[in-house]
């Protein structure tokens, strides 16, 4: 497979990036990779020295590909390669990788320390390719790499790209910010609206047929039931905590995950003082959005099953405490949401069914007292349609000597791929049930596709399972049981878990369960899903006591896989090779780039919208004539298609944001004619003031610090080289920190420091300092604008208790009366108490602090 050329557009993108030092914003779609792999293609040579950072794997292999293909052309060094390290290259070979040259994908953590350590020949060195930037902060390891770039070798050029505009417009200049980080002066936009990009990907009009298919019914209630949560819980958000805008935080913008970050970062600094309902609140709203996707790119039955789970989960366990429970599922939304998708399932029957059609029920391994409704998804449907309808085109340009291609579906996930393969295995596979009149109408009948029977018959399996579980939980918490030794006693305890849950219930649903109205036993609006509930864990139990089901129904297969038996004489039946006008080939938009490239279809369907996509069939049909058709899919009037409409606005709008600030950008330059980032001179006016103060003299030599190795992902060695400090990586088997030879300092996060009070390793870290050094110190940092505070004031008792986080800290002071805990507010707060440490003391010994604790042998470090 040969490399298509690079468009008008993209080789003005590249040779922009050549000519000057500059961060580059490309809308997604537009082939940034192919980009990046042109541009890594020029590095690719013994002759320079170049690290690529922030590459994920995907684009490590996606580089190698590229290579491998630009490889076999005629002008190509043989020897143009990317060199990856990773954690597993040794000092050794990463040094003579270094020495070699060429482009190098390495992890930052690793650049750092070998930069440090004076690894890396830093005159050697001709510049860094920085990959999605946006991911790039003042706190971020890169960050740090440039800047002891920058100071080691100042003819060292630094390029940035990024497809991601939104995070450039979130917060105050943040596209100021991130070229301070990047030491840059220049942007290059490059939206789907440019002058440059509109001309090559509309020279050639892309034929694009949109199916807007209606919803169900049940679609729409679920919908609107989901935004109703949302809203209330919005509402009610804003309005307790008087901390988040209505306008900016609404019903739209939570649609998109960037939400659970703008609400988080709003309320982190008042954490401590919210209430647990608006904790909840802020957890729950994320899986209201999960719950709004699930609904047009589920089936029905594994909505429900993930319904279920959630009330399952919601729910203490019979003789627990009761737990939190999520506030949304108070609403009557919820009990709309829940009714809802249960009848698009399954109804329970009011009366007794014919006895053909509940032997065939009991042989399918369902509970032969329900009617299956089994709403199958629209676009499947819709799908099939289309196929046929490719299916004739292609057999006829066949007939005509013409080419015709495979067709290619693309999906949103993985598991929607399995979703219509399930379904186009199985396309004219139908179970037919002789279900009374009453309940045929225009939706349900008693033809169902084998798919969604095999999901429902996995879907009370699963019930059963769930519900013995629970059972079995609660007969281990009462008092006074015991367990039976019959493996019989055993199997039936688990089957009617749920029944004696039941006698064991409060009255409430006592009189529930014998047949009096919801309303006289229903306590709280959650009332009529947890009927809905313990319905299904009834039907499920039903089938395990029955214990009717044949083998095959019996064992347990993939949610979307048919359990027929399998011959080896079926081979040659279902495998060869197909040519290509009967080929379908399902991919999901995340699975694989490049994919048009490589399989050369005719037809397109994008079963699900997504804009970047858009744009790379836009860019394959510019390329090539070979696309005759895309059918564009999506449900009219959902959330589906508001998603998608509304990120490309986002987009829109955060382009023009960024074209605006490009025209009024004002980056300032140091003495040295380099970005200076405000937060690094006001460190390093700190640091040097107080240092200065202690030594009383102008001209002094840097302050060391000998920091972990393992403490390089956290901001805080980047933070002390950017206030002035020496940094100085070593592999430290005692402490963190060496401040000097008598000093060293344990810094644990929040989540860290509790995570070592339970587990014991934060003791045996103490006595090692403690025993190795004259001062110890433990570093209890927080995060940069969270609340300083370790526990709420509700939180805080007069009593001990073993499992306190306060009272674990007091027995750690007791046992280790010279460990001392320093509080810190913030990674930058701890700059200025490390400068106050270093007052008047002396400089760390390397070697030293190295060889301390080696004898020892049996000190924990953190992994």
């Amino acid at each position: 497979m040969t490399l298509d050329p690079l468009l008008a557009f993209q080789r003005q993108v590249l040779d922009g990036l050549l000519d000057e030092d500059a961060l580059c914003v490309v809308a997604r779609g537009l082939g940034l990779n192919r980009i990046l792999a042109e541009l890594a293609r020029v590095c690719a040579t013994p002759r320079a020295l170049v690290f690529l950072l922030n590459a994920s794997d995907q684009d490590e292999d996606d580089l190698q590909h590229y290579f491998m293909q630009m490889r076999s052309g005629e002008t190509t060094d043989e020897a143009s390669t990317v060199h990856i390290i990773k954690n597993e290259t040794n000092a050794t070979l990463r040094a003579r990788v270094y020495r070699q040259g060429g482009l190098i994908s390495v992890t930052s953590r690793i650049l750092i320390v070998d930069l440090l350590n004076d690894v890396v020949p830093s005159e050697l060195i001709t510049g860094v390719i920085v990959h999605n930037a946006s991911r790039v902060t003042a706190e971020s390891i890169e960050a740090f790499v440039l800047r002891v770039i920058r100071r080691q070798n100042k003819q060292a050029f630094v390029k940035a790209l990024s497809d991601a505009p939104e995070t450039f417009t979130q917060g105050f200049a943040p596209m100021d910010k991130t070229l301070k980080v990047l030491g840059l002066r220049h942007v290059q936009l490059w939206p789907r609206f440019h002058v440059a990009v509109q001309n090559d990907l509309s020279r050639v009009e892309t034929p694009v047929v949109e199916l807007r298919q209606p919803q169900t019914r049940a679609m729409i209630d679920l919908q609107q039931a989901v935004l109703d949560c949302l809203s209330a819980m919005i509402s009610e958000l804003c309005s307790t905590t008087k901390l988040l805008d209505a306008e900016t935080f609404n019903v739209e913008s939570s649609l998109f995950r960037y939400f659970d970050s703008m609400v988080k970062r709003r309320l982190n600094p008042y954490w401590h003082r919210l209430s647990g309902r608006a904790r909840g609140m802020v957890s729950d709203l994320t899986l209201l959005r999960r719950v709004a996707e699930l609904i047009t790119t589920y089936d029905s039955v594994s909505l429900l099953e993930y319904l279920d789970t959630l009330l399952l989960s919601a729910k203490s366990a019979p003789g627990a405490l009761p737990g939190p429970a999520a506030s949304w599922m108070g609403t009557d939304s919820a009990n709309i949401l829940y009714s809802v998708a249960r009848a698009r399932t399954f109804v329970r029957a009011n009366e007794p069914l014919p006895e053909s059609t509940q032997a065939t029920l009991r042989t399918l391994g369902l509970p032969d007292n329900i009617v299956p409704v089994l709403e199958v998804p629209p676009k499947l449907e819709v799908l099939a349609n289309i196929l046929n309808e490719i299916g004739v085109l292609n057999h006829a340009a066949v007939a005509k000597g013409a080419d015709s291609g495979p067709a290619l579906i693309m999906a949103s996930s993985a598991r929607e791929c399995r979703m219509i393969r399930s379904y186009l295995s199985s396309l004219h596979d139908y179970v037919e049930l002789d279900i009374p009149q009453q309940y045929i109408n225009d939706k349900h009948s008693g033809r169902h596709p084998k798919m969604m029977v095999n999901l429902l018959r996995g879907f009370f399996k699963w019930k059963a399972q769930a519900t013995g579980i629970r059972g079995n939980s609660s007969q281990s918490q009462r008092p006074g049981s015991t367990a039976t030794g019959s493996q019989n006693q055993q199997r039936q305890g688990a089957i009617t878990g749920s029944q004696n849950q039941m006698r064991h219930a409060p009255s409430a649903k006592r009189r529930r369960v014998r047949g009096a109205s919801v309303a006289a036993g229903v306590r709280g609006p959650r009332a009529q899903a947890d009927v809905l509930e313990q319905e299904s864990s009834d039907l499920a139990n039903t089938i395990a006591a029955n214990d009717s089901t044949d083998a095959d129904s019996a064992d347990d297969a993939d949610e979307y896989l048919d359990s027929d038996d399998w011959t080896p004489n079926a081979f040659d039946e279902h495998f060869g090779l197909l040519p290509n006008a009967e080929t379908i080939i399902v991919h999901s938009y995340a699975s694989e780039r490049n994919v048009l490239t490589a399989l050369q279809p005719t037809h397109i369907i994008m079963f699900a919208p997504d804009a970047a996509f858009i744009r790379q069939v836009e860019m394959y049909r510019a390329h090539s004539d070979r696309l005759q058709q895309v059918y564009f899919l999506v449900y009219d009037n959902s959330l589906e298609e508001q998603r998608y409409l509304s990120a490309m606005r986002r987009e829109r709008e955060a382009f023009e944001r960024l074209i605006g600030d490009k025209a009024t950008l004002v980056v300032p330059l140091d003495e040295r004619g380099t970005m200076a980032s405000p937060g690094s001179r006001l460190l390093q006016t700190v640091a040097n003031r107080t240092l200065r103060s202690a030594r009383n003299t102008d001209a002094m030599e840097p302050a060391t610090v000998i920091v972990d190795v393992r403490e390089f992902r956290a901001p805080l060695a980047s933070l002390l080289h950017a206030a002035g400090f020496r940094v100085v990586p070593r592999t430290l088997d005692v402490g963190d920190y060496v401040l000097h030879d008598g000093l060293v300092v344990e810094r644990k996060s929040l989540p860290d420091l509790i995570g070592s009070l339970r587990s014991g390793r934060l003791f045996n870290q103490a006595a090692a300092m403690t025993r190795h050094y004259t001062s110890a110190a433990l570093l209890v940092e927080f995060e940069v604008n969270a609340s300083f505070s370790l526990q709420t004031i509700n939180g805080l008792t007069d009593t001990i208790s073993p499992s306190a986080i306060s009272s674990q800290l007091s027995m750690l002071t007791l046992t280790f009366p010279r460990l001392r805990i320093l509080w810190s507010s913030s990674p930058y707060e701890t700059v200025s108490i490390f400068a106050e440490l270093k007052q008047g003391q002396g400089e760390p010994d390397a070697e030293r602090a190295v060889g301390v604790g080696q004898d020892d042998g049996a000190v924990e470090r953190d992994s």
